[in-house]
């Protein structure tokens, strides 16, 4: 078993970068680090896929509700699994999977005529791998670094996830305009391998978890699942807060499945300026993150994500309205900054509230809660395609606006979270 140095569990060190201390939690922010880049890469290259093949604003939508859907049946069972299993085991099995679907779409881009809904099964398994991955890697954070050091933890996970997000998008962007979307792909897999990799050196007891308990039974399991769902809608401020993930995964995330018909349509910068504006959106989500990991033992958290909301909506307004395509690489880095300050605040928050063997299932039932942005990527899609994209981005960003007034006026356990 590898042993941590330096920092452990049950030490107290100081410091923004304190996580970073412990060589085991290093291995995991570095599996973060190459998932991270497979993600950004994929993400990127699949919407412009679908939108180069179809020409179709609202396929291109569909596709990211597709990616999203799975949360709403998965993402409760990917919790619940987090809690009674080895959380290393359940990531190196989901990075296995992702290295699949990147191969899977490696050899589509090569079709001459790409086969979309087989696109989309490719994508509908990557997002039921997404359900299972995060509570678990969010989970094993904490069980790496100790509770004392759980928010910082977390938010340096985020960090590692979003600080190779520019170098991916920008990647995409150039080897989809050089080599064609199949290299990427292909460059995907090989991140998504190594990645796999670096979590299987990331060795540490899971509380609660006995190597020797058998194994789970699929009633035990529903009954895990749901039953852990009820005690987290009982506790008020895990309530409030998933249930405004839901709305602002739904207004304001979503924003990212009308991004490469902005690129292309509007601001006419094909796929470089597509990788552009999504290495902007990283850039700002980046420094969203490493702002909360600075800020992550401020008491007014609930406060805080209260006006991210509304700068969130103010942000989709500007983007809907610009078109300028400097002046879009501005407001989309303002954009990725807030939406990823209000996940990193809802981990953090979440990790907080909930009693330590429920942090899984904390982290499922925020996975179904976010499921719902399919919702979301249809509206913004049916919009754009009916109107314009300007118009759907506006209309989202009113949507944030009008739910940070809602806040400030009913939402008093989230104002004092």
């Amino acid at each position: 078993m590898m042993e941590t140095d330096s920092t452990t569990a049950n030490t107290a060190p100081t410091g923004p970068l304190r996580s970073l201390r412990n060589s085991t939690f290093r291995w995991l922010w570095a599996a973060g680090l190459m998932i991270g880049f497979g993600n950004w890469m994929q993400r990127l290259t699949i919407s412009w896929l679908v939108l180069d093949q179809t020409g179709s604003v609202f396929l291109t939508a569909v596709s990211f509700a597709i990616r999203s859907a799975p949360n709403l049946v998965f993402g409760p069972f990917g919790g619940a699994i987090a809690d009674r299993y080895p959380r290393r085991k359940v990531l190196i099995i989901t990075a296995g999977v992702k290295v699949f679907v990147a191969l899977g779409l490696w050899a589509l881009a090569f079709q001459a005529d790409t086969l979309i809904w087989v696109v989309m099964v490719l994508i509908g398994l990557a997002g039921v791998t997404a359900s299972f991955e995060l509570p678990s890697s969010q989970a094993l954070a904490v069980d790496v670094v100790g509770k004392r050091n759980a928010a910082n933890g977390v938010a340096m996970l985020s960090v590692a996830t979003r600080a190779v997000g520019a170098a991916g998008a920008l990647t995409g962007g150039l080897l989809i305009a050089s080599l064609g979307p199949g290299a990427v792909f292909f460059l995907g897999a090989l991140a998504f391998a190594a990645g796999g990799y670096a979590v299987s050196r990331v060795v540490v007891a899971q509380p609660g978890l006995s190597l020797e308990r058998p194994s789970l039974r699929i009633g035990k399991l529903f009954g895990s699942t749901y039953g852990g769902i009820k005690i987290l809608l009982g506790i008020p401020v895990v309530a409030t807060l998933l249930g405004f993930a839901m709305v602002v995964e739904i207004l304001g995330f979503t924003y990212q499945s009308v991004m490469p018909s902005l690129a292309k349509d509007v601001l006419g910068v094909g796929s470089v300026g597509l990788g552009a504006l999504t290495a902007m959106a990283a850039i700002g989500g980046l420094a969203g993150s490493v702002l909360i990991t600075a800020i992550s033992d401020y008491d007014r958290k609930g406060l805080l994500a209260v006006g991210i909301i509304f700068l969130y909506g103010g942000g989709l307004i500007a983007l809907g309205v610009s078109e300028i395509f400097p002046l879009s690489l501005l407001i989309v880095t303002v954009v990725g900054t807030m939406a990823s300050s209000f996940d990193a605040l809802q981990w953090t928050m979440l990790m907080e509230n909930v009693p330590d063997d429920m942090r899984g299932r904390a982290m499922g039932g925020w996975i179904f809660a976010i499921g719902f942005g399919w919702a979301g990527s249809l509206e913004l899609g049916i919009i754009a395609e009916v109107y314009s994209v300007g118009w759907a981005l506006s209309v989202n960003g009113i949507g944030l606006f009008a739910l940070g007034v809602m806040a400030l006026m009913f939402a008093s356990r989230l104002r004092r979270a």
